[in-house]
């Protein structure tokens, strides 16, 4: 009789804890990852032909100009210099369906529009950032942090070549 009564408990037991669907259950699916990227071909760099030329800025209290000049429709090279001094100069790379931006690709271009261009870093350590066209003579660079915005005024300082 106790070795019926043990086999009732186990029994009781095993099939209390069986993993069972029950047959009104919803259907789940699993969604694949999809990228927050916009997707934009490769002539969308064409959009920013409004920043060719010579631009001035203030950051942290020191003056910075930046040089846009295209080399072809699909290579725009961006020279930075501060206090006179010249830094290297950054391109913009098509690779698998994106631009990149930067030494080493250290930023993805997220989305292209006639007004402004979004970047999310891949290289850690780096900020989110907007470049974002007021008018023919302005632009504002946002850099995108955790405590807000830093916006640094872009304004023209030389008209590109015509």
């Amino acid at each position: 009789m106790l070795r019926s009564l043990i086999f009732v408990c186990i029994l009781a037991l095993i099939t209390s804890c069986a993993n069972q669907i029950p047959a009104n259950s919803v259907e789940v699916s699993i969604q694949p990852q999809v990228s927050y990227h916009t997707q934009y071909d490769r002539s969308a760099l064409k959009d920013l032909k409004w920043m060719v030329g010579e631009w001035k800025g203030k950051t942290a209290g020191r003056v910075v100009t930046q040089t846009f000049l295209f080399h072809t429709d699909n290579m725009l090279e961006v020279s930075y210099t501060e206090a006179g001094n010249q830094k290297a100069a950054q391109f913009f790379s098509w690779k698998d369906g994106h631009y990149y931006y930067g030494q080493n690709r250290q930023w993805i271009v997220s989305w292209i529009s006639e007004k402004n261009i979004r970047f999310d870093p891949i290289t850690s350590g780096l900020k989110p950032m907007t470049w974002s066209r007021v008018h023919d003579h302005e632009w504002h660079l946002l850099r995108h942090n955790d405590k807000g915005d830093e916006v640094i005024v872009m304004e023209r300082i030389e008209e590109p070549n015509s």
